[in-house]
């Protein structure tokens, strides 16, 4: 709440960072397929992500002076921060079948994270299918707040020089 609005981008961009390097681990990808949940989940969230960074710069902005979007970003921080508890707990599993080979995840405890999975994508559709979302304008990328600077790889062939905004 009030820390969210002191660090801004910076903890929006440190929690998607995050999400991202998770989604893009070969760990979590091993626990799907190994457990036969759906890898078709790990890309949806990654587009849902992607679609909360791409307007997160605007909606920080405009956070001041609409209490809606305020509304809106703190129900975005809470989603944020379910799907990091969740690969969290995912990332605990996997790594408890690979110190003990004979541990395996319950069918019911795989069948909970492919719930919670779902209940996270759907806060997340929800969130970005309100009204108020429309009117955020779409960061390009180059030179934005640090949020748009989440999944660092897209700018790192860059030559152009980014004026850092504060």
């Amino acid at each position: 709440m009030p820390v969210l609005e002191t660090l801004g981008g910076a903890l929006f961009g440190a929690v998607l960072q995050l999400l991202f390097d998770k989604l893009d681990s070969h760990q979590l990808l091993h626990y799907f397929r190994g457990t036969k949940l759906d890898v078709k989940l790990l890309k949806k969230l990654k587009r849902k992500l992607m679609d909360i960074n791409a307007v997160i710069d605007d909606a920080e902005r405009k956070q001041f002076t609409n209490s809606l979007v305020r509304e809106w970003l703190h129900e975005v921080r809470d989603a944020l921060y379910d799907a990091e508890d969740l690969l969290e707990q995912i990332d605990y599993e996997f790594s408890k079948t690979q110190l003990k080979p004979e541990f395996q995840s319950s069918a019911s405890k795989v069948r909970g994270f492919e719930s919670e999975m779902l209940e996270i994508l759907d806060d997340l559709e929800s969130l970005l299918d309100q009204k108020l979302v429309q009117d955020f304008q779409i960061s390009s990328g180059v030179g934005s707040g640090l949020a748009n600077n989440v999944s660092g790889k897209r700018n790192e062939s860059s030559s152009l020089v980014a004026q850092e905004v504060i």
